[in-house]
């Protein structure tokens, strides 16, 4: 004998496939299926949870295969603990911004939220009784995305306070952390530089923008943001009266130069990934990305480290997380790239991996952004049950949308979903088309 919930399943899947029949026959859209398959008695809604919700995902697949672009979903049960439903999740797709998904959970995993990234001064030679530096200033850059113009004065105060009045060397500015590479590999070159592309350098001050006003981008194809900064740094010292030896220079000059590990600690600037984190997240912050990716590479190669050298370390947290990298191509840390590809599966699984751990969880989860509330869905499902519920990482570039993350069901389950679309005319189409998704996956 049928039971209840049996019987209803059975009556919704007759009526969603007489409904798709006249949908492939009079262009029917999946909200007529929904409105057919609930009738005035509300059949869905007495519908045990999880077979209503997978009628309802069935039914935007129905709409999703008439569309143009292509659309991969994932969405797992957390606290059952298995596939609530999919469509394409295994596909490869490029996932524009929730790649950062895949930077912050690696990060979090092989670094921890407390992990420093370290700015230090250092100088060479000697201090004389009458406060000249027989020597260079060495400013060595650890990829802090947030270094800004106030670092560089306490900078210039701290090698005041340490008695130097005169260098009668260079300002050095040493970015030999990474290679040369100032953008990163796969980004569009009309693109660069800009507020969402900055140069990718590990010294530089305020993204990167050209001082003393730091609020622009130089036109000069010979500009460098470290050779930059230890120019801002040289105009500060000068600003805190600490002169040049020669005194026919009207500050100390400046360069970049790779330091050689034998001067004497001046100042050290630290920021933790947790800090990072929350920009990363809640505003997309493609530069903050870049830093943690290149701090992952730079666990295998100290010097002039490449995005190769990040690559094994975030697949190695994928296959922690149960999934296969052979389905991951990584090119960046933030989805600028137009080779990077993911599945929904791999995103998921990243997702569920941080859930299951509570030292990942704790800082990822309160980093991303809320619906209706903050960061990038701070305009998005302002109203509805999603609205404040769904805590997700938004992905928008040409040609792609893509949403994943956390929502809490009616029946109080914690879902993890990934949301891709590829090819869709303009990024409004798939956005809604996320909205609606995270609206029944909360009902």
């Amino acid at each position: 004998m049928k039971t209840k919930s049996s019987t209803l399943l059975t009556i919704a899947l007759l009526l969603l496939t007489s409904t798709s029949s006249v949908h492939a026959q009079s262009e029917t859209t999946s909200q007529n299926i929904a409105s057919n398959i609930a009738g005035s008695d509300s059949l869905l809604d007495r519908m045990p949870w999880d077979e209503r919700t997978k009628l309802t995902l069935d039914s935007f697949a129905v709409e999703i295969d008439k569309q143009c672009y292509y659309t991969s979903i994932c969405v797992w049960d957390l606290t059952a603990d298995s596939l609530l439903w999919s469509l394409n999740s295994n596909k490869m797709m490029r996932p524009a911004s929730t790649m950062k998904v895949l930077t912050s959970v690696s990060a979090l995993d092989k670094l921890s939220a407390q992990y420093e990234i370290r700015t230090q001064a250092f100088y060479t030679g000697s201090i004389t009784a009458d406060s000249v530096l027989n020597g260079d200033i060495y400013v060595v850059g650890d990829f802090d995305p947030m270094l800004c113009y106030n670092d560089i004065k306490e900078l210039a105060q701290s090698i005041r306070n340490s008695g130097i009045r005169s260098i009668s060397g260079t300002v050095y500015g040493d970015a030999s952390m990474t290679s040369s590479d100032l953008y990163g590999y796969g980004w569009c070159w009309d693109d660069v530089p800009c507020k969402s592309m900055p140069y990718l350098s590990p010294l530089m001050a305020e993204r990167g923008m050209e001082c003393p006003n730091f609020n622009k981008y130089s036109a000069d194809p010979l500009f460098h943001p470290t050779a930059d900064f230890a120019k801002a740094l040289s105009l500060e010292l000068a600003s805190a009266n600490i002169t040049p030896a020669d005194t026919t220079l009207n500050r100390i000059p400046s360069a970049m130069k790779e330091y050689a590990s034998d001067g004497t600690l001046l100042f050290t600037k630290t920021r933790t990934v947790q800090q990072i984190l929350q920009r990363l997240l809640k505003n997309s912050d493609n530069l903050h990305a870049e830093a943690l990716f290149f701090h992952l590479a730079k666990q295998q190669s100290t010097k002039r480290c490449t995005y190769k050298d990040a690559m094994p370390l975030i697949e190695s947290v994928i296959m922690k997380a149960g999934a296969s990298p052979s389905t991951v191509k990584i090119a960046d840390g933030s989805g600028v790239s137009l080779y990077n590809y993911v599945t929904a599966d791999v995103e998921v699984a990243l997702l569920r991996y941080a859930y299951h751990n509570p030292k990942i969880y704790e800082h990822f989860y309160n980093s991303l952004p809320i619906a209706g509330v903050d960061g990038t869905l701070e305009k998005r499902m302002k109203n509805g049950n999603a609205h404040q519920n769904v805590h997700a990482k938004t992905g928008t570039v040409e040609g792609v949308t893509a949403l994943a993350g956390y929502v809490k069901a009616s029946n109080e389950h914690e879902l993890a979903f990934s949301i891709i679309s590829n090819g869709v005319p303009t990024s409004s189409i798939g956005r809604q088309l996320e909205d609606r998704i995270c609206q029944a996956l909360a009902k």
